[in-house]
Parts: structure tokens; C-alpha cells; sequence
């Protein structure tokens, strides 16, 4: 697969992931519009997912539901492999407040704001280098999407407590999704913790 060397500033980051790459040029950039036609994203209009908690074929993992772009954004339906879990890593590093980071529904852009930060940040990496059904577009989910995965499926989630999202809270938290039973809270980035990756199929705008 092609890797993608993106040079913003000082910061270089070398990926497979296209919509990961997409996404670090909108927020450092702001040519979302220009970028789109660069480096597009998987767009469908045709295909049918599969009840919610169902594997999707050739899509790469279960089934989630369908979650509202953010600021304007396409609709998008989202995946959640049940082997793209890890037991235990942390956040990044406490006293770094990462800009754009902070985004309570849309990881990919927090994902890609963490990775463009220079600060390492290995949750985010770890979700970012994830693979399924010659898919690598996978992120580490917001609060939202997180709290979408324990609304809809908490059995792919069971008997392992607190998650870690990509929602920051300020230099030294960020959020987690409890998955015993349903809540959100932050904590330390430099306590380790569960982590899960997920990745989205974009719906295009009937207009």
C-alpha cells in the first residue's frame, strides 16, 4: 500500500492511512474542501451495512450504527473490529495541551491533531497502525463514538471497565468510556488503560 509523507511545519509524518493523512491537512491547512478532492475518503452510497453488532465483510469489523459528521461534515457509519483491542497503554504524556485534540465526537481529527502534535502519544499510534480487510484507516475513538460503542455494542466491550477515548481534557486527562456501565470520566493520559480503534465509512450528502 502507498505510504503518505505529509510535511506541515517542522512536524513529518509518514502513514499508510489516507484519511488519517486527510484529516491532519484539514486541521493544520484548513483546505478541507481542496484536501477532499487530494486525498478522498472512502465515500458510499451503495453499500448496505449489516444489523448493528454484526461483522460488516470486506469492512473491516462490527457494525456500530451510523454517527453525525461534525461542523457540516458527512454522515458516517462506524466500524469496530473486535481484534483492534489492546489491554493496556496510555494516553501520551501529562502537561502537553495538544490542539485540536479535544473534540468530543470526532477521533479522527483528535487522532490526527495527537499525531501531528511531535509529543509522543502511543494510544493514538497504536490505533493509527491498525489493519483489518486491507483496511488502514483506523483511529482511536472520540468520547462519542466511544459512548455509541457502549450504547450499541457493550457485549464487544464486557467485564473490562474503563477505555481510553481520544478526547482530551487539558495537559494532564483525558476522557474514558466505562463500559461496565455507561459512564465518562477523565483521567490521567499517563495512566494505562484499555484501547480499542475504530474506522469510518463516509456518507455522502444527498444534495
Amino acid at each position: 500500500m502507498q505510504q503518505i509523507t505529509l510535511e506541515v511545519g517542522k512536524t513529518t509524518i509518514t502513514t499508510q492511512n489516507a484519511m488519517l493523512a486527510r484529516q491532519v491537512l484539514e486541521q493544520e491547512t484548513g483546505l478541507s474542501r481542496a484536501v477532499a478532492t487530494l486525498i478522498p475518503g472512502e465515500l458510499t452510497s451503495t453499500l448496505c451495512p449489516p444489523a448493528i453488532g454484526q461483522h460488516w465483510h470486506g469492512q473491516g469489523g462490527t457494525y456500530v450504527g451510523v454517527m453525525r459528521g461534525v461542523n457540516g461534515q458527512a454522515d458516517y457509519h462506524l466500524v469496530a473490529p473486535k481484534h483492534a483491542q489492546i489491554a493496556e497503554i496510555t494516553y501520551g504524556p501529562r502537561g502537553k495541551n495538544i490542539d485540536a485534540a479535544s473534540c468530543a465526537r470526532d477521533g479522527l481529527a483528535n487522532t490526527g491533531a495527537l499525531l501531528a502534535s511531535g509529543t509522543e502519544h502511543p494510544a493514538a499510534q497504536w490505533a493509527a497502525d491498525q489493519e483489518a480487510e486491507g483496511h488502514r484507516d483506523f483511529y482511536l475513538p472520540s468520547r462519542a463514538e466511544a459512548y455509541l460503542c457502549w450504547a450499541n455494542i457493550p457485549e464487544q466491550f464486557a467485564d473490562k471497565g474503563w477505555w481510553l477515548t481520544s478526547t482530551q481534557h487539558g495537559p494532564d486527562n483525558a476522557w474514558f468510556q466505562y463500559f461496565d456501565g455507561g459512564f465518562q470520566y477523565y483521567d490521567g493520559k499517563v495512566n494505562a488503560r484499555p484501547a480499542f480503534a475504530v474506522r469510518r465509512i463516509l456518507i455522502p450528502s444527498s444534495l
